[in-house]
């Protein structure tokens, strides 16, 4: 086998002249051969005839009375079937088993070389009046090989001559009408791989080969109508690379200003607000005592219908302040995520019991808005390994947007929302996994604007959601957190049906998928730094 694949990787180092005159080569030795191998065999078997005929001729010379005599250029030997048996030479003994074997069989003919010469034995049996064998008469003549030699040279010398010459004539067929074209197109994709695209071939054979160079040809001018181009495209992109360069310097410069608004906002607004709602609290306390008192009969300054508009003035403003802080939060929450500073702290999280602690925590919103939450669980909810703090905050944003969505007059029905947790099957060589579902009967979504709804400050364009105020980041966070806890976010609506968001999550997180999760993070915060003092310039470069 290694010898094969030698000879093979040697054939394939040949050129293609050297191959085709080796394969033609072979083939047309092969052909000659098979040519001359028939006449000089008819040359033979007319000889061998011929000398059967003389060894016949003598042999009735010899059986006439009174000749058995010596005759000239042959000799005959008389054989006991004994001696015959024992004799030396192999077509004795197998001449006298064929005339024992059938008395049909009367002679035997063999002709063999002698060195240079040949020797023609011919066998005779005499038999008995029973058919069995009398004696053996072996007649063996002599003569030259040499006619048979000359005649095996002549044709092999012609042989070789139709041979020389058909591979001269070959030789020079193939390197006129295939190599020659062939050599000019590799000379000419030579020079275009060096660069020199304006090289043309130039082959008038009037073949393939000429339709193989017009085409190759007509390739080249398309190439270089393409550079041409590209050089063109370039010079257009270095002027808008030109262009871009400045929009992102006032991209970084703008960048740079959210992030002092979002960090000035995060200190200076967070502490008047918590005290503004503290405050609020404490006086509705006070008017809350009042009234209380007022209801005893004691006397008081201020009248009931005053306490009352107290009363819900105050309401007003920690309702207020709560929202509001809800936003700055909303705000934070997506500022971190963007700045890659959410870290994620596994652990186990009962998913039965999780499920039931959000409904709880949803119910008062619920019952507010007369929206009736259910549960919906699977009696297999495993343990899973999660971050729970950001397990609840998605599916209670989930659970909240159901709840200000669902039901309302001007949907005319019941708002009703249901909560369901399920294990899904697993599928051949993937993970356990688990997935939450928040159903409501809301207003639904339409198709165009489910593609856009977990996008950053997007809200469902219609008269519904614009009643209800938001910032629009609660999918957005969603989505985020989600993609952090390794999981997927799923949405099925229907108008004037409703909506079901599914979260999906692994029973187990990937340790290693936390790893890089952090480093993208620390990467992607890294592309926008909070400039030093004394920064003027952000850090960006552009080449022309």
């Amino acid at each position: 086998m290694s010898r094969l694949e030698d000879i093979r990787a040697w054939f394939s180092e040949l050129s293609l002249a050297t191959k085709c005159l080796l394969l033609f080569g072979g083939a047309s030795a092969l052909i000659i051969a098979i040519a001359l191998t028939f006449p000089f065999l008819r040359m033979n078997g007319l000889v061998s005839e011929k000398e059967l005929g003389i060894a016949r001729t003598i042999y009735e010379a010899w059986n006439q009375p009174g000749d058995e005599g010596p005759i000239a250029n042959a000799t005959v030997t008389v054989l006991t079937p004994e001696e015959a048996r024992s004799s030396n030479l192999r077509f004795v003994r197998r001449s006298i088993d064929r005339f024992d074997a059938g008395p049909g069989v009367i002679e035997q003919f063999q002709p063999d070389w002698t060195g240079w010469g040949r020797v023609y034995r011919y066998a005779r049996v005499r038999r008995n009046p029973d058919a069995s064998v009398r004696d053996l008469v072996l007649i063996e003549r002599k003569a030259s090989g040499g006619p048979l030699l000359v005649n095996f040279l002549y044709l092999a010398a012609a042989g070789s001559v139709v041979l020389a010459v058909a591979l001269v004539v070959f030789a020079s067929l193939t390197s006129r009408l295939i190599l020659r074209p062939v050599l000019s197109l590799q000379r000419t994709a030579e020079r275009v791989r060096e660069g020199h695209l304006d090289t043309r071939s130039h082959i008038d054979t009037g073949d393939e080969f000429e339709e193989l160079a017009e085409t190759f040809n007509l390739m080249l001018a398309g190439l270089q109508r393409q550079q041409d181009q590209l050089r063109a495209a370039n010079v257009a992109l270095d002027s808008r690379l030109t262009e871009l360069t400045e929009a992102n310097t006032a991209l970084y410069e703008s960048a740079r200003l959210k992030g002092e608004f979002l960090a000035s906002v995060s200190h200076e607004l967070r502490t008047p607000l918590n005290a503004i709602i503290g405050f609020a609290e404490l006086l509705l306390e006070i008017v809350r005592t009042d009234i209380a008192v007022s209801a005893e009969g004691k006397p008081m300054v201020p009248g009931p219908d005053a306490l009352a508009k107290r009363e819900r003035y105050l309401v007003n403003i920690v309702s207020a302040g709560r929202t509001l802080l809800e936003m700055i939060e909303t705000l934070l929450e997506m500022a971190k995520i963007e700045a890659g500073r959410i870290e994620i702290h596994p652990g186990p999280l009962n998913l039965s019991e999780a499920c039931q602690a959000l409904a709880g925590l949803i119910h008062p919103l619920a019952r507010k808005k007369d929206v009736e939450v259910t549960l919906d669980l699977a009696a297999d909810l495993p343990v899973i390994e999660t971050d729970p703090k950001k397990f609840n905050q998605v599916i209670f944003n989930l659970l909240s947007n159901a709840v200000k969505f669902s039901g309302g007059p001007e949907l005319g029905r019941a708002g009703r929302v249901i909560l369901r947790a399920e294990r899904l099957p697993e599928a051949t060589g993937s993970e356990e996994r688990v997935r939450i579902s928040v159903i409501d009967n809301g207003p639904g979504i339409a198709p165009e604007d489910q593609k856009r709804i977990f996008d950053k400050f997007q809200q469902v364009d219609s008269s519904h959601t614009r009643a209800h105020a938001g910032t629009g980041l609660g999918l957005a966070i969603v989505a985020e957190l989600t993609r952090l806890l390794q999981g997927e976010v799923q949405l099925e609506s229907e108008l004037g049906q409703g909506s079901m968001f599914s979260v999906i999550f692994p029973v187990r997180l990937d340790t290693q998928a936390i790893e890089e999760a952090k480093l993208e993070a620390r990467f992607r915060g890294s592309l926008a730094p909070t400039p030093r003092e004394g920064d003027t310039q952000p850090p960006v470069t552009a080449s022309s």
